[in-house]
């Protein structure tokens, strides 16, 4: 515990005062004594401290008024009551008021060192919780406003679209939004998992609770472990301090697991507990600690696959997906790509203060035939360059930009369909071209990274006059 911690006891015994004294020092803690609720209510008023011990009898007052008259300032102050008497009514009043516990006398130093001890410690609890609350916080908007300034993609681009398909997904959403359980949303990277997860949280009952992130990917199976669950003190090397686990912070609002097939099958036994109990054990712990939180989670890939080759748990499974919501692809939302498309150019059309120059009907069918891997996202990226840099190229140009390309084995995959020969010839000239440049005019590593031999890519720059 926190060797800076300080304690205010306040009673008009000498004796009892004293011993209240040398039971906190002998925990470490610093104690201030005094005699009257006058001195304890200015000192409670002006200077910081962790517990006030009030005794219930003093004179000319009761422990009560320096309660009710310093806790609304110091909501983290906690109060411990001690008394001699049984006086229901005073302690049902005291209870109202928000003590930690009451001590009848006489009692032991035992009971006194284990009371305090308890409460110091639900004390750091709390202050942990507040610490790590507004640091997800802080790291919420952080993630929010890279999310709109790196991709274009919001809340509101969630909304568009008309088709039958579409509008039961949402209409689902919003169902599932208002009752408090687990809810699995699938689908491919780029279509709008996360927008749609706080979509959820905004609809439903639970929107002015926690809505706490965790991206599963990006923590190994040690730190998923410690962030979820917390720990406490020396549990492991470099554990300074007990924290609360994201489960707790949690409590009362949303869970939200980023891509769950990511999370290390050693721990889904453990998450599966958390889930069915309803409690959590820190690192380090015994103690079960009770829990209420909805759980949204994500996933891009096929899980009933990763069960299949036991990769993720059926049972845990189960207990994420009470209902299960899938976001399709772009190449299968066709009938809403022109008013996905013309939402994100008047977006950043407005946002850029620019026209950009009109599609054509030719250019928008190119468009329609190219399978977007990259979902809404890769459209709100290709609007705003569209709108940002109208003379950048073609929308295959724009589309085939090198650095964008999907590579696999090395070698490119393509992404267009049912192109006539003319667009593909040019796509493929515009392609050759942009990969000779990148390699400073070495036609063995570019005939290598387009998998060509090196006679093909020589034929293949002599017919696309490429070079002379």
């Amino acid at each position: 515990m926190n060797d800076r911690i300080r304690i205010l006891a306040v009673d008009d015994e000498e004796n009892s005062l004293e011993n209240i004294r040398l039971a906190v020092k002998s925990m470490g803690y610093e104690i201030i004594c005094v005699n009257t609720a006058e001195e304890a209510i200015s000192l409670l008023l002006n200077e910081k401290f962790n517990l006030a011990i009030v005794d219930l009898k003093l004179p000319a007052s009761s422990g009560l008024e320096v309660i009710e008259k310093t806790r609304i300032s110091k909501t983290l102050l906690k109060y411990l009551l001690i008394t001699g008497y049984s006086e229901e009514e005073s302690i049902l009043k005291a209870i109202k008021l928000g003590v930690e516990d009451i001590l009848k006398k006489p009692y032991d130093e035992s009971e006194l060192y284990s009371t305090v001890n308890k409460i110091l410690k639900n004390q750091q609890t709390e202050l942990e919780n507040i610490k790590l609350k507004e640091r997800l916080e802080k790291e919420n908007q952080i993630l929010s406003s890279q999310l709109s300034q790196e991709t274009g993609v919001d809340q509101v681009d969630l909304m568009v679209g008309e088709s039958n398909d579409f509008l039961l997904i949402l209409e689902n959403a919003k169902k599932a939004a208002s009752v408090p359980v687990n809810i699995l949303i699938s689908g491919e990277s780029g279509t709008g998992k996360e927008l749609l997860a706080n979509y959820i949280y905004r609809n439903g009952v639970r929107n002015n609770k926690p809505f706490v992130p965790v991206n599963c990917p990006a923590l190994s199976a040690s730190l998923f472990e410690s962030e979820l669950f917390g720990y406490t003190k020396g549990s492991y090397t470099g554990a300074g301090n007990s924290q609360a686990g994201l489960f707790e912070i949690a409590d009362k609002g949303i869970l939200f697991l980023d891509e769950i097939t990511e999370i290390p099958i050693e721990l889904q036994a453990k998450l599966l507990r958390s889930v069915e109990n309803r409690t959590v054990k820190r690192l380090g712990s015994t103690e079960e600690i009770r829990i209420d939180v909805q759980i949204i989670s994500t996933t891009n890939r096929n899980i009933h696959d990763a069960i299949e080759y036991n990769l993720f748990r059926s049972d845990l499974f189960h207990r994420l997906s009470n209902v299960e919501l899938h976001l399709p692809p772009l190449r299968e939302r066709m009938c809403d790509f022109e008013l996905l498309l013309e939402h994100f150019i008047k977006k950043f059309s407005k946002k850029f203060k620019t026209s950009p120059k009109k599609l054509s009907d030719k250019e928008l069918k190119i468009l329609k035939q190219y399978d977007w891997p990259g979902n809404i996202r890769q459209l709100s990226n290709f609007a705003q360059k569209w709108v940002l840099f109208p003379n950048s190229g073609t929308p295959i140009e724009l589309l085939l930009d090198f650095s964008k390309i999907n590579s696999v084995n090395g070698k490119y995959k393509y992404h267009f369909h049912d192109l006539n020969m003319t667009e593909l010839e040019d796509a493929k000239k515009w392609l050759v071209q942009k990969v000779l440049n990148s390699y400073g005019g070495n036609k063995t590593k570019t005939a290598e990274h387009l998998g060509l031999s090196y006679q093909g890519l020589l034929k293949m720059l002599k017919n696309y006059g490429i070079g002379k």
